[in-house]
């Protein structure tokens, strides 16, 4: 039994991007991150940190000790390492090493860009069809009708679809209105050389399992320490030639199809601090309900508190 079919079994799956997912599995799609990259928790990789206890372990100094003493003898070690990693500064730069329980949350909370991921994914799947068609309305227009569901990059997303070619951060999809929006998440870094032609192989892929409807609008958001400066079609263009220049590696992403779903796609950014400041102007100018006023605060106060907001 294929990966994809034991996960299906076991959590369910999806048939169409319209399948709205509850909000409550954003909390379980955290849990898959730090169980898939437990370096998060450990500092270091869960091979690395096997290594390094065995070594501990098997030193010549260790050679006629009880197994009591060599459990207190790494467990001082470990002690030791986590000490010297740990930062009692909140935006301290981060260290190379095993860490304890309280560097990691520091790590993940501010530094971590997944992190951030998860913690959008929360927040669009609780955000009203008001807002969203607000928020969206400044990018791209669409019939504000209909209602949203959102996507993380999760397993219940990977293993329904089984895309496997890229992997996307969130998606935004309204069936009545047919339009698709992804959002694309960067704490302060730049778009991947190749991103707006895989998001077309994204496209073209969905639609051909039957996950989006034909002639779906389709939005490339990408939101980030800062905006992007450059035009869509000088961005398409680096790509092609960057694809070009290793065909061995990058042919599948030079198919006519994608290219003339590249000169349909709309792109454009927006800053995190944007949309800090869409949020008050949105809570200002609305009768917001009290839930929604707390999550938009709270995603809002959550945003000031990343590293790149103060370093």
């Amino acid at each position: 039994m294929k990966a994809a079919e034991k996960y299906r079994r076991v959590f369910g799956s999806i048939s169409h991007l319209k399948d709205e997912i509850p909000w409550t599995t954003g909390l379980s799609n955290m849990v898959e991150f730090l169980v898939w990259q437990p370096q998060r928790v450990l500092g270091i990789s869960k091979k690395q940190y096997v290594n390094q206890i065995i070594e501990w372990a098997t030193v010549p100094e260790m050679k006629d000790k009880s197994l009591q003493e060599i459990k207190q003898a790494v467990s001082k070690k470990l002690n030791q390492k986590m000490s010297e990693s740990e930062q009692l500064e909140t935006y301290s730069m981060q260290t190379i090493g095993i860490c304890n329980a309280r560097e990691a949350v520091r790590r993940v909370k501010f530094f971590s860009e997944d992190y951030l991921n998860k913690e959008f994914d929360i927040f669009l799947s609780l955000c009203s069809d008001i807002y969203l068609n607000s928020f969206y309305g400044q990018f791209i227009k669409f019939e504000q009708c209909g209602s949203w569901s959102t996507h993380g990059n999760s397993g219940i997303f990977e293993f329904s679809t089984e895309l496997k070619s890229m992997s996307m951060d969130n998606l935004s999809y309204n069936h009545q209105a047919n339009i698709l929006i992804a959002n694309e998440l960067k704490l302060d870094g730049k778009k991947n050389r190749d991103q707006i032609l895989k998001y077309c192989l994204m496209y073209k892929y969905l639609l051909e399992i039957g996950f989006i409807d034909k002639g779906a609008k389709f939005l490339l958001l990408f939101i980030g320490g800062s905006v992007v400066k450059e035009d869509k079609q000088s961005m398409i263009n680096q790509e092609i030639a960057m694809c070009q220049s290793k065909p061995e590696k990058y042919q599948h992403l030079l198919q006519p199809e994608l290219l003339k779903l590249a000169a349909n796609l709309e792109v454009t950014s927006i800053s995190w601090q944007s949309l800090i400041e869409f949020n008050n102007h949105y809570l200002n100018d609305n009768e917001v309900c009290q839930v929604e006023q707390k999550l938009l605060k709270g995603f809002n106060q959550s945003l000031q508190s990343k590293s790149f907001m103060h370093l």
